[in-house]
């Protein structure tokens, strides 16, 4: 069975470096720290780009790239609905109220992972805090 058997188009995001005004330089630095655009862009079997959207922060999450591509007023992404084994077309499209959801997810799992990083920081703090004092009696 081919895994691409269905697939008409492959879609990624990619960092390209950037040089910023100094006001700018935060929002576009990267979780590398390094100064860039978050990029999204599709693209056929035959290599040829049928989607770019540039000019996005490079510490906007990749999520809220395709957000933004999917709800443009102007030069929206097109994703196909799925089709059935029997041909036929799921009749429910994507629309903006699933997009926030996912992005909501997406947001409170972000926070969640942070909480657990400050976490282990503090014990890995108070334990290294601990062993000092230790060793100093």
């Amino acid at each position: 069975m081919d895994l691409f058997q269905d697939c008409i188009k492959g879609i990624d995001g990619t960092h390209i470096p950037a040089m910023k005004t100094e006001c700018d330089v935060s929002s576009y630095c990267n979780r590398y720290g390094t100064i860039s655009q978050n990029v999204l862009a599709t693209c056929n079997f035959d290599l040829e780009f049928m989607y770019v959207l540039s000019g996005w922060e490079g510490s906007a999450h990749d999520s809220k790239l395709l957000i933004d591509a999917l709800t443009r007023r102007w030069t929206t992404l097109k994703v196909s609905s799925p089709v059935e084994q029997d041909n036929e077309v799921d009749p429910e499209p994507i629309n903006e109220v699933d997009l926030e959801l996912v992005f909501q997810m997406q947001e409170q799992q972000r926070i969640e992972a942070n909480e657990l990083r400050d976490d282990i920081a503090l014990n890995m703090w108070m334990d290294a805090r601990h062993n000092d004092n230790n060793e100093n009696h």
